[in-house]
């Protein structure tokens, strides 16, 4: 990556450990994807009803290029997300996914610029090695 990891804490206390867990997911993307530029990321916590526990939103923010990938993981959708692991966990899922079609989409633009040419030799002696 070409610049740093930036990782912010919104309405909770900085935690060496979710740091380093956010580290971990962000290091499988770039072995996913070497082309990543740069990452930030943001835990908030969101204090809600008195029935439900403190609720965690994760912004991921990807930038690759020509492009940036921008992931927001809400926890109205899913009450797992009252651990902040669990919410982080889920937002890099959809990261990599939102990675992995625009790598597909970037290897579309390769082949569809240049297509390949079909090896007319090996059309030959594949029609060779068929008649023995």
């Amino acid at each position: 990556m070409q610049t740093a990891l930036q990782v912010r804490f919104h309405g909770t206390d900085p935690s060496a450990a979710m740091e380093f867990t956010i580290r971990e997911h962000v290091q499988k993307l770039e072995q996913f994807y070497d082309g990543l530029i740069g990452c930030q990321v943001s835990l908030e916590s969101r204090h809600q009803h008195h029935r439900q526990g403190n609720l965690f939103t994760v912004h991921i923010r990807l930038i690759v290029p020509g492009e940036e990938l921008v992931v927001t993981r809400n926890p109205e959708r899913d009450p797992r997300h009252e651990d902040p692991y669990v919410a982080v966990s889920d937002a890099f899922r959809a990261a990599r996914r939102q990675l992995e079609e625009y790598a597909g989409k970037r290897r579309g633009k390769r082949h569809q610029a240049k297509p390949r040419q079909p090896d007319s030799g090996a059309a030959a002696r594949e029609v060779e090695q068929q008649s023995d």
